[in-house]
């Protein structure tokens, strides 16, 4: 009897999850193309789900980033690499954490490691030390790309139609200094490629918090970017800007990138400048090195 109450169990838990699969599905499967914006109550016509199965289906997936939503409908995302494929982020995490864990030891500000995935960052790592510096952000949570250093910086890597496809109009405002349309991005997203890569955010993801990014070269296509978060003026985050591009290339050499690879013979000699930097920063105040 225990055994057919088991098997019984099972097999509800199983009807539960194909169920839940299957109106997952149904719901991706009602929107035609990637650019098809869809209301709430569209999406239950075409599916004949119930309303609120429907309604937390749609947040779940727009909070996983599968769906984007506006104000006027959920449409699909437009994600930097095909959604069939599956990304290990597990070497480039393990190649950074080293490398974000000196950042934080010698800038005193939080530090982020991020992938860009349809128009959100998505946080693989952060580091925080004792700083105080309280930022909104986590592990695997999302934010707006185009509203942080971080995302922007991932952003101008691909070309104005991409970008486009991706982030739609009119843009998520998180703050009032946060870009709210695509003219104005394009322009700053031109600004970061004349300055091989570097983004800032002024008080646009976050009141009180200032971001500078760089990207990070991926041989696989994918777009992964490093960033510095303080409550400091951008003037300051403009003087540690070459530790953070340093940083980005010293991952990107590590993971085997194409763009930035070096010679065997140079990994010493920059192994070497690191740990000088290191000390040096380290003798002196944030102020004093700022």
């Amino acid at each position: 009897m225990e055994a057919v109450l088991q098997r019984s169990a099972n097999g509800s838990a199983s009807d539960a999850a194909t169920s839940m699969v299957a109106r997952v599905a149904l719901i991706m499967n009602s929107f035609d193309d990637p650019g098809q914006l869809l209301r709430l109550d569209q999406v239950v016509i075409r599916t004949g789900l119930p309303r609120s199965s429907v309604h937390r289906i749609l947040t779940q997936l727009h909070a996983s980033g599968l769906l984007q939503h506006r104000a006027d409908g959920y449409r699909l995302a437009a994600p930097s690499l095909p959604v069939t494929r599956m990304v290990d982020h597990s070497q480039l995490r393990g190649v950074a954490s080293r490398v974000l864990d000196r950042l934080q030891t010698d800038t005193g500000l939080v530090v982020h490691l991020g992938v860009l995935l349809g128009a959100d960052v998505v946080y693989l790592d952060k580091v925080s030390g004792g700083s105080g510096t309280v930022v909104p952000t986590r592990v695997a949570g999302h934010t707006p790309a185009h509203a942080s250093a971080l995302g922007k910086a991932m952003l101008a890597l691909l070309a104005a139609e991409e970008v486009d496809s991706i982030v739609g109009d009119p843009l998520r405002k998180c703050t009032p200094a946060t870009i709210a349309d695509l003219p104005t991005l394009h322009q700053e997203l031109a600004r970061i490629r004349s300055r091989h890569g570097l983004a800032y955010d002024d008080q646009e993801l976050a009141v009180g918090l200032s971001s500078v990014a760089a990207p990070i070269a991926m041989a696989d296509g994918e777009l992964a970017g490093l960033s510095l978060t303080g409550a400091v003026p951008i003037h300051r985050l403009q003087r540690m800007a070459p530790f953070l591009t340093r940083a980005a290339r010293g991952i990107s050499e590590r993971i085997g990138s194409t763009e930035f690879a070096l010679a065997r013979n140079q990994a010493d000699s920059v192994t070497v400048t690191d740990d000088m930097l290191s000390r040096v920063l380290r003798t002196l105040s944030s102020d004093d090195w700022v």
